[in-house]
Formats: C-alpha cells, sequence, structure tokens
C-alpha cells in the first residue's frame, strides 16, 4: 500500500523563538533598486528603507536591525549591528536620514489604494491581498513537511493575526472569507468562517485545498495566502513600523528572527555543522530548493529552511522509468508524471505541453514513491522554465 500523502501534524508544540541579538545580516535587493545614499560605513537605524521596487505590488526593502554597512554590492547589503555613539543619538539628524529612528505610522482613514501604497513602502507585497475574488481562503495548515509554524501563530499571534485580517479586508471585498485549519484545531479569527481538513500533503497546497473547500476544480474566482503572508501584514498593521522581521521554521524549530539573518547564524545556535554530503533546503521537505552558501539571509518568503543529511534519502539519478505506474496513483492533479518526465528528459518540451505540464504543482509525490529514483520534480522545473523561454523567444521575433 502506497501512502498518497504526508501528515502535517507536528505532534507536540514548537513555540516561536524571537530573536533580537542578531550581529549580522544579509539583505538580497532581489530586483529592487538600492538607494543611491547606500554607502559603506553609513549608519542606519532598524526600519530605515533601503532600496524599492518599481512594482506598486512588491514591497520595498528595510534594514532589519540597527548598525552599519559593511558590504555592499549590486545584489545584496550587509548590516553588522553596531550601537550608536551617545553624541549621534542626541542628534541623529546630524548622522543623515538613514540613521534617524523611524517612527510609527496610521492607518486610519485610508482609502483601500491609498492603504496598498503605504503598506508597499512599509514592505508588505499586497498583491495576494488586493486579488478581486468571490472566495478568501487563509490556509492555516502547515503547508509542506517541515514547517511547524501555523499553530504556534495562532496560538501565541493572534493579535497580530487579527491586526493584519482587519487590514485585508480593507484590501479586498471578498463576500467570504475562509479560515482553512487542520481537524482538531479551535483557532479562529473574527470576520472568517472556519473550515476544517485534513493536514495531510498534499492537500494543503493551494490547489488542492481550493478543491476541498469549493468543490470545484476551476480557482479562478479564489484567492488563497498563507497563514505566513498573514502574520507579516499583521506586524506591519500592528506596529505601525516597516517590515523587518518573519517567522521560519529552521532545522525544526520556529524562530521570530530579523530579514537578511544568515543561515550561519541558525546553525550556530543549534550548533549544527554542515558535513560534506548533506544538503541544506529552503522550503519545505518536498518542495524545497538547495541552498548554495551558508552566508545568505532569510527573505520575506522564506517560511522554512531544513538539513537533510546525507544518505538519509534515496539519491536521484538519470535512470530509466520501468513503468510500474505508482505515480500515476499518486498525483493529486490526475496527470502522468512517467510521460511529463520522459518528454522533459528526452527535451520534447511541447509534448509536456499537451500533458498540461502546466498544471502541475510541483508538490513531489511522483519522485517519492518513484523506485527507479527519477528526478521528477526537476524534470519539469526545466521544462517549465524552457517553455516559458521559448514562448518569450517567439514573442521577440513577432511569431
Amino acid at each position: 500500500m502506497i501512502d498518497k500523502g504526508f501528515t502535517l501534524d507536528p505532534g507536540k508544540p514548537c513555540p516561536v523563538t524571537v530573536l533580537e541579538d542578531v550581529k549580522l545580516v544579509r539583505l538580497q535587493f532581489g530586483e529592487r533598486t538600492p538607494l543611491k545614499s547606500l554607502k559603506k560605513r553609513t549608519r542606519v537605524a532598524r526600519g530605515a528603507l533601503l532600496a524599492e521596487h518599481s512594482s506598486p505590488n512588491v514591497g520595498d526593502m528595510h534594514a532589519s536591525i540597527d548598525g552599519v554597512i559593511t558590504d555592499l554590492t549590486s545584489t545584496f547589503v550587509e548590516i553588522s549591528y553596531e550601537a550608536a555613539p551617545p553624541a549621534q543619538e542626541a542628534d541623529a539628524a546630524k548622522a543623515g536620514d538613514l540613521a534617524q529612528p523611524v517612527q510609527p505610522v496610521s492607518f486610519e482613514g485610508l482609502d483601500e489604494i491609498e492603504l496598498g501604497k503605504l503598506l508597499k513602502k512599509l514592505g508588505v507585497a499586497i498583491r495576494p491581498f488586493t486579488r478581486p475574488c468571490e472566495l478568501f481562503i487563509i490556509n492555516g495548515i502547515n503547508p509542506e513537511p517541515g514547517m511547524l509554524y501555523t499553530q504556534e501563530l495562532l496560538d501565541a499571534y493572534l493579535p497580530e493575526l487579527e491586526a493584519g485580517f482587519a487590514l485585508l479586508r480593507r484590501l479586498n471585498n471578498a463576500p467570504e472569507y475562509i479560515l482553512a485549519l487542520p481537524q482538531g484545531s479551535k483557532a479562529s479569527l473574527q470576520g472568517a468562517s472556519v473550515r476544517q481538513v485534513a493536514a495531510v500533503y498534499p492537500g494543503s497546497l493551494a490547489r488542492p485545498l481550493i478543491k476541498t473547500i469549493t468543490g470545484q476544480e476551476q480557482t479562478k474566482h479564489v484567492t488563497l495566502v498563507r497563514l505566513h503572508d498573514l502574520f507579516q501584514l499583521g506586524l506591519v498593521a500592528r506596529s505601525g513600523l516597516p517590515l523587518t522581521h518573519t517567522v521560519s521554521t529552521v532545522f525544526g524549530k520556529n524562530y521570530l528572527a530579523p530579514l537578511g539573518t544568515p543561515v550561519q547564524s541558525f546553525l550556530d545556535l543549534q550548533g549544527l555543522t554542515v558535513q560534506p554530503g548533506d544538503s541544506l533546503i529552503l522550503g519545505g521537505a518536498m518542495r524545497g530548493v538547495a541552498i548554495s552558501g551558508m552566508r545568505r539571509g532569510l527573505r520575506k518568503a522564506d517560511d522554512a529552511i531544513q538539513l537533510i543529511r546525507k544518505g538519509s534519502r534515496p539519491e536521484l539519478s538519470d535512470n530509466p522509468c520501468i513503468n510500474c505506474g505508482l505515480c500515476l496513483y499518486v498525483c493529486p492533479m490526475r496527470l502522468r508524471p512517467n510521460m511529463l518526465s520522459r518528454y522533459a528528459e528526452f527535451e520534447q518540451y511541447e509534448s509536456c505541453r499537451k500533458e498540461f505540464l502546466g498544471t502541475c504543482i510541483e508538490c513531489g509525490m511522483c519522485g517519492w514513491v518513484c523506485p527507479a529514483c527519477r528526478p521528477m520534480q526537476q524534470y519539469f522545473r526545466m521544462a517549465k522554465l524552457q517553455l516559458g523561454l521559448s514562448t518569450f523567444q517567439h514573442r521577440l521575433r513577432g511569431q
């Protein structure tokens, strides 16, 4: 008998540890444009604006700790904690705008457009909250194995979640809001109806969860956000300050940490070392991607970092498909992963399109049960990338 999913119940409490004494952060600019005033040795205050994004839907970037810029490139800024000298504390204006303490703002009296603009300036990606819909679902289930934060947020950070939900309802006038929770949970959000579902992966992912709640395959009229996203909105809503922290499950423990906290800092906290052959995974155990270096800083969307020891999982290889059919049995989207992987392996990408590759949610279940240990998920991601590049090239040629 093949398990068609994994339970997402952590089994025991996993309290959130608040990290406030982080001495160094490395913040990735991504597609944001750094301020021209950023220079090495410049003092910055927590919450100071560092970079802006051209899209009105993508949040700007702010300093997550007080300190001094010790490294600056086109891709990242590194800030090291350094206490301000007494004279500077007395006259912060002389130290420049970036060093002045950031003051909280008020959200009162703002219409939907003004509120969205302000939240973007405070670092919140507002697109997930503003998408027009008939049904808005908040996913209060841990999305993947290895993520442990949802129930802890509902227990310990309900005021932040309530504040975030209040702003969410001002941004989106959906007729109905549903909080999806695992069976047996007693949590709630005022103004949202509760729907309890089985906390089993991959039913916790967006499209399967929407189908479970609505009974429909069509998702165009539904918006779904993670509790992780609502919590970040709530941090800003309750404080009136820029988004500088996030919650993440790192190596099996929950942390509320400054953005940009390096992976190495979490390793040091738990006394862990990475051995040759080990893998650092950003994200859940099933859909995560490898991290190339331990100096990489925590980002807003990073809700998990995991350490996979060498030998704890079978190694993937380009072995031939043995036609066992197990991948068809576990695919939640009713695709044919065996054929999709073959087409992708031999670069027959248009055949992947005809096999409805775009419907694949990359849950990883097919690769998990594959006795040939084929890199199914990697094949699908490669094919999607190639099809995207092909479409872009055709547009450039006017075809």
